[in-house]
Parts: C-alpha cells; structure tokens; sequence
C-alpha cells in the first residue's frame, strides 16, 4: 500500500547534527563561543584575552594569542603570548608530528573538540614542553547544534584572518584619499627601515654580500626567512664565488641540512645521482664547517606547496651566486627591468623539474623563480635599496607597482577594514607596504583586543 502521509520538506525535518570537522572547531574559536574561563587538562582555568590571528596557512592555527592562566582562583601576575593549536581528538598532536616540529615550539594551548579513549594525552613541544589542553566541546556558551549555523555561514565566505579592531571605525570616518596618504606615509617608513638596515649591511660586509643575504631572505618567503638569511651569512657570497657550480650547491645543501644521512638506495635514479655527486664533495667539507650548520628543527616545512620548498629556494640562490655583480649594475642603475629579467632567466635543469628529492619528479617544469617572487623581490629588494640613493624615485614606483595579496596582508586589511578605498587603492605597493606596517606597529603588539591601543586615538586626531 502506497505511504500516503505527509513529510516535511529536507530543509523543515529536524536532521542530527553531526560532530564539528577540524574548521568548525577552528570558527568556534575564532568567534570566542566558549565560556568566559576554560579549564585545562593541568588543573588550571584559563581567561582568552585574544583569540590569535586565524592562519589558513602552514604552521599553527592561531598566532600572537593572549592568554591569562589561573590556579587556585588567582590569575597570573603575567600575561601568556603564543600560538593556539586546534585539533578534534588530543593524540591528533603527535598525529600530525608537531611534536618534532619546531614550528610548534610557542604553542600555549592545544585546544580539542572531545577526548577520545580512556588513556590521557599530554601533548608536548619538539623542546619537551608540555603544552596546557583545552577539552571546547563541553565548554561552550551554548550546544554545538545550536552553533553550528553560526559556523557554517562564517565558514561559506573567504575566511578572516582577523575581528576588524576599533580603529576601523575611526578610519571610515576619513575620505579615502586621507587614508591613503595616512597609509602611504606609513609605507615610506616601512621602505626606510628596509633602506637603513640593507645601508648598515652594506657598511659591515659589501654591496655584493648585502644584496646576497637579501635574495636569500627575499627566497625565503615568510616561513623561512631566517634560515635563508643563516645560510647567506655563513656561506658569504667571496665564498661560494669561487666555487664550482657542484661544489656551491654541496656547501649549500649540506651546511641548511638537507643532504640526506641515511641510505639513498630507495631513491629514484635522478635524484640518487645528484644526491651523489654532491656528497663526494660535502663529507670532505664538512668538518671545517661543522660549527656552522643549521639544524633541521630551523627549518619550517609545515603547509608549504612544493613549489616553495627551501630544497628549490636553495638552489635559486647557488645559481645567483654568480649573477650578483650583473644584479648590483642593475641596482645601480636603478633598471628593475633588467634586475627582474636576469632572476627569471635562472636555471637549474634537476630543479626545474623536481620539487624535494623524494618525490616524483614535476609533471610540468617549472622555473626556480617565478614571476611572483621576482615581483616581490622587487617591492622587498630592489626599490628598498635603490631608495638608499633615490628615495624619491623607489617612492613613485611603489605607488605604480600592484602588490601580490599574501596572508599576511588579507589578515591586516580584515584587522584595519578600510572598505572606503577602491580595489586599485588597496593593491598599490606603498600602501600594501603602509598597512603591514601599521599592523606590525599596533596590531601584533597590543595584547588588550583593541582597549589599550593608541592607534584609534591617533585617526582621531587626523580626523580632526
């Protein structure tokens, strides 16, 4: 017999709400939708001041939160600065191997949805820290169904990286034009804080060795910086110059710890040839750099898409290494043209077409420096160092130069919400450059959430 009896629509019936996925606990932080006090898995209650900075990217899920621990009642006379860590179940820490991951060395709080089996889990830091744990499904302000809708609909759109802070309204007071002067301003001293560090550079070593580390760090992109920097700094470029192409590369590789130790016969045939030559010349080497070399833990490999991995980065540098006099007459004369054209034309036939040594090789070859990164050697090297001599000419091509969108800028803009200027505005280099600044300047250093910080106070004066 046919059922003739009435259902709801799908949209009207009453559906089982299923448990959060990893986003949506990462959404129910982000929108602060858990009790005033959390208490964590050490006995302790924790008061979240800030909630971090959301990181679509690699390394941890929140940076520069702000926390304040309680014991007995009593709140720490200290504030606790780091990055928060979201997982659904606690064993997802070693899981996903961040307890050998250096990149998770400032974690202050592992925050689950829900503890799974009986035995307890302490997660703890590659330096052995142990790191306090947050259980967030039984601690909200209201039951996950009723919350879900809330983080679907944040979930739906391009996700923010950051709240906009009370500056933002001081800011959409302003006609468009004054905040973009307010934003270049700051943009030109962001340009002569890079002017005056590359000058002292210069002062200390040489223009060839200044402009050397610069590549290095420029290669480096946000992630590893620093390393890229070490490399250049340990491996001058009066050094590698004269080396052979094989040995430049050796030196490289093997003093940033990237020449395997361990057996190479599980290797393809390309890349275990490679990988041999380059031996040949490094275990002679060495010992007399062993002081010298860079641990594995400096290095954050964590989201990167292969393509930017240091293996590649490392190799756009050794091929530099010989290019740098023709960059420096670039540079002199102030031809970003000519600058841009000679990165491009870098090659390296391995890897061009490999992206680490174990993986299978590209399908597609790919240049070592693309037209992205040489565009941002440009806005970060090229026109900081030009204004050492011609400020004013490094000015005007950052305001004709269209700045590439990185995570970094997405997260600043969401913090400042300057929804009055046009997309052309907001893409200009120099204020590109004036917004990450301000967000340095304020924004990473306030651990108030906006109360104590003086920047909204200045607009105003401005808008006066």
């Amino acid at each position: 017999m046919k059922d003739c009896s009435y259902r709801p629509p799908r949209s009207l019936r009453e559906e089982p709400v299923l448990p959060p996925a990893e986003m949506e606990v990462q959404a129910l932080w982000f929108e602060q939708l858990y009790q005033p006090l959390l208490t964590t898995d050490d006995g302790r209650t924790v008061e979240i001041i800030q909630p971090g900075f959301w990181n679509h990217g690699g390394g941890p899920d929140f940076t520069r939160a702000v926390v304040r621990f309680r014991k007995n009642g009593k709140p720490d006379d200290d504030l606790t600065i780091g990055n928060v860590e979201v997982h659904l179940h606690p064993a997802d820490w070693n899981a996903h191997g961040h307890h050998h991951d250096a990149a998770y060395n400032e974690t202050i709080l592992h925050v689950v949805w829900e503890p799974r089996g009986g035995k307890a889990f302490f997660p703890a830091t590659a330096s052995f820290r142990r790191v306090p744990q947050v259980v967030l499904g039984s601690q909200l302000v209201a039951p996950w169904p009723d919350l879900q809708p809330l983080c679907a609909s944040l979930l739906r759109g391009p996700l923010p990286g950051a709240e906009p802070g009370r500056c933002s309204a001081e800011l959409a007071r302003l006609p468009s034009e004054q905040i973009v002067e307010i934003l270049r301003a700051a943009g030109l001293f962001r340009l002569r804080q890079k002017a005056r560090r590359w000058f002292w550079r210069q002062r200390l070593t040489s223009p060839e060795q200044a402009l050397h580390e610069a590549l290095a760090e420029a290669l480096g992109f946000h992630a590893n910086q620093v390393p890229m920097r070490l490399v250049a700094q340990r491996l001058p470029w009066a050094v590698l110059r004269r080396l052979e192409p094989e040995a430049r590369l050796a030196h490289l590789f093997g003093l940033a710890g990237f020449l395997p130790n361990e057996s190479v016969t599980r290797l393809r045939s390309e890349p275990r040839g490679w990988l041999g030559k380059l031996w040949e010349i490094w275990w002679k080497e060495r010992g007399a750099l062993d002081y010298a070399l860079l641990p594995r833990s400096q290095w954050r490999l964590a989201g990167l898409r292969p393509l930017n991995r240091p293996e590649r980065r490392l190799a756009a540098l050794a091929q530099m290494v010989p290019r740098v006099p023709e960059l420096l007459a670039a540079l002199q004369a102030r031809d970003a043209e000519r600058f841009g054209a000679t990165l491009l034309a870098i090659r390296d036939p391995f890897w061009e077409k490999h992206a680490t040594l174990t993986g299978a090789p590209l399908r597609v070859p790919c240049r070592l420096v693309g037209e992205e990164r040489v565009h941002d050697i440009l806005v970060n090297v090229f026109w900081p160092m030009v204004s050492l001599e011609e400020p004013e000419a490094a000015q005007i091509a950052l305001r004709k130069i269209t700045a590439a969108s990185n995570s970094a800028s997405r997260v600043a803009s969401q913090r400042l919400l300057i929804s009055s200027l046009r997309p052309k505005q907001i893409r200009e280099a120099l204020v590109q450059q004036g917004i990450l600044q301000i967000f340095r300047d304020y924004c990473q250093t306030d651990c108030s959430r906006c109360r104590d910080c003086t920047f909204p106070e200045l607009v105003k004066t401005w808008s006066r």
